[in-house]
């Protein structure tokens, strides 16, 4: 499985590269059985992708049918109200940072079930449970399906 990982990726991502990136684990029915992601990171994509095959998806995979990555593709600071409120969020992610960076939580994009930036805001929060005030990183990814 790791190699078909690596193989399937290296096709449309450089694998050398450092960036972040996030999976979705699904089974047969298209269930989630597993999720994590780093956004940002000093290790190359390769390295990254081995350290979630054998910290997580290693032991479940025979149930997993289905991966979607999410491969940050670039990120940036952006705390101006008018332009998240006009932030397409089926195409951008947010990573909110509270005070010095002790605390975050990070929502990806075109995530079901939230087409505001109020919901958004709201459902990380709660989430990550951030009560103060927070930094607004936006993201975008690009999505990498994978099939077994």
């Amino acid at each position: 499985m790791l190699n078909h990982i690596l193989s399937e990726l290296a096709q449309q991502i450089p694998l050398q590269r450092k960036t972040g990136a996030f999976f979705s684990a699904f089974d047969a029915k298209g269930k989630l059985l597993a999720s994590n992601g780093v956004i940002k990171t000093n290790r190359t994509l390769e390295h990254l992708i081995q350290s979630f095959y054998f910290g997580l998806l290693k032991k479940i995979e025979p149930q997993i049918k289905s991966l979607v990555f999410d491969i940050v593709e670039d990120i940036r600071l952006q705390n101006d109200p008018n332009v998240l409120i006009k932030l397409p969020l089926e195409q951008y992610g947010l990573f909110l940072v509270e005070g010095e960076g002790q605390n975050s939580g990070v929502l990806l994009p075109n995530t079901q079930g939230i087409s505001t930036i109020q919901e958004a805001l709201a459902a990380i929060k709660k989430k990550y449970t951030l009560k103060n005030q927070v930094s607004v990183y936006v993201f975008r990814t690009k999505k990498i399906h994978i099939t077994f």
